[in-house]
């Protein structure tokens, strides 16, 4: 079927163009006046304009021929009527100016002001004052449509080069901050993770030559393996690194916009009152950032040692937003959970939707063929961390569980 709402290469879409065709009407009522082969004779005539003007708008490389051809019917009309029929340049008005070459721009305009000066001259307009308020502002309008048309379309053409400027400088910025992620990590990284290797040789080395060597040895390596992390941690910092709790006020922008309802439980659901006294770090840490907390957990993060690093946080945010992005994409869901639990030795981040559910799963239990399943799972690896996907509460939706081990600070500096 044909598409009235396709819009040409240039001019508004078809729908638009057929609309104006109801104007029609006037000269229509005309011809139904005259002796009946002057009636069918003067309807043939209406057929070939609206193809001519219908035609003009999706044939650009014939669009001047069909300027000419309405001009000249139109000049017919003024002939066999009155002065008034000059208001059917209307109709070529537009299509003069979508004429894409200056000559072509240049002849329309002159066929218009022959047109409009035969037309004046013919009926001798300027002796009837009250023609004249007529028909003197609606050529003066014919006359600067297409300026206006344009003008629209030079505007139209900067804001497409300007997007297409934006998408490159995006573009390159990618790249020059794919190029500084690899400068950073050749630089940081490179030179510790090298002296660890030739560190570990040399005491694989000295092990039976020289036992209190090797041992002062691994002591270096382990002082240079705890530089290279703090470097991470700081790279990670440098890299706008995302939080749990940004990414659960995100979810739930991103969630309501498509009609889906977030509920937040375990340590999300909580909120911070304050009841006075010192904040200690691990609260403060508390209200910066991370997942949302209460005191008391705050507190007895800090009594257990158990406080996520920003390593962690940034990798479960950036799972809960390929998690979340998932739900809206293709679960179809209704409601989205969100729970952060903190147990014996491990942080759990749950994301439970109750939509149509998973597809068939592969052997680590991920979504055969997800690459977003796939690359959550390669993430959490970086921390040792384990992804489960499963069927919803109920048989319904998916729940994808987030399990990260906890160090515990206290032990490790005893």
């Amino acid at each position: 079927m044909f598409n009235f709402a396709r819009r040409p290469a240039s001019g508004p879409p078809l729908v638009f163009t057929l609309v104006w065709l109801v104007y029609l009407v006037f000269p229509l009522t005309s011809l139904f006046q005259l002796p009946t082969v002057q009636m069918i004779e003067g309807l043939a005539l209406v057929l070939v304009f609206v193809v001519l003007y219908i035609g003009g708008y999706f044939l650009g490389r014939w669009r001047i021929l069909c300027v000419f051809g309405l001009l000249a019917i139109t000049m017919l009309f003024c002939l066999k009527f009155d002065a008034t029929g000059i208001y059917l340049a209307f109709y070529a008005s537009p299509l003069v100016g979508q004429l894409q070459k200056r000559w072509e721009l240049i002849a329309g305009y002159v066929m218009m002001l022959a047109l409009f000066g035969f037309n004046i001259v013919y009926w001798q307009v300027y002796r009837d004052s009250d023609m004249m308020v007529q028909l003197f502002p609606a050529m003066a309008v014919m006359l600067l449509m297409p300026i206006g048309f344009k003008l629209g379309q030079r505007s139209k053409e900067l804001r497409k080069k300007l997007n297409l400027a934006n998408e490159e400088i995006a573009r390159l910025s990618k790249n020059e901050e794919r190029q500084r992620i690899s400068r950073d990590l050749h630089d940081t990284l490179g030179h510790t993770l090298s002296l660890i290797t030739l560190k570990s040789e040399l005491a694989e080395k000295l092990i039976a030559k020289n036992p209190e060597r090797a041992a002062q040895e691994v002591k270096d390596i382990q002082m240079t393996s705890r530089a290279a992390l703090k470097q991470v941690r700081e790279l990670v910092s440098g890299m706008n690194a995302v939080t749990i709790r940004q990414e659960v006020d995100h979810a739930k922008q991103i969630l309501a916009a498509a009609g889906i309802l977030l509920e937040k439980r375990g340590e999300l659901a909580e909120t911070v009152s304050g009841g006075g006294g010192t904040v200690s770090p691990a609260e403060e840490a508390a209200f910066a950032g991370g997942a949302s907390r209460s005191v008391a957990a705050a507190r007895e993060d800090e009594a257990e040692g158990l406080s996520p690093s920003p390593l962690i946080d940034n990798i479960l945010g950036m799972c809960l937003r390929e998690s979340v992005t998932n739900v809206v994409k293709h679960s179809r869901a209704g409601v989205c959970t969100v729970d952060l639990r903190r147990e014996p030795g491990v942080l759990r981040l749950t994301v439970e939707d109750d939509g149509v559910g998973l597809p068939d799963t592969g052997k680590d239990g991920t979504a055969a063929g997800c690459n977003g399943m796939k690359g959550m799972s390669d993430r959490l690896k970086l921390i040792e961390g384990v992804l489960s996907a499963e069927r919803g509460a109920a048989d319904r939706g998916t729940r994808l569980v987030f399990t990260v081990p906890l160090v515990d600070k206290a032990r490790e500096g005893a």
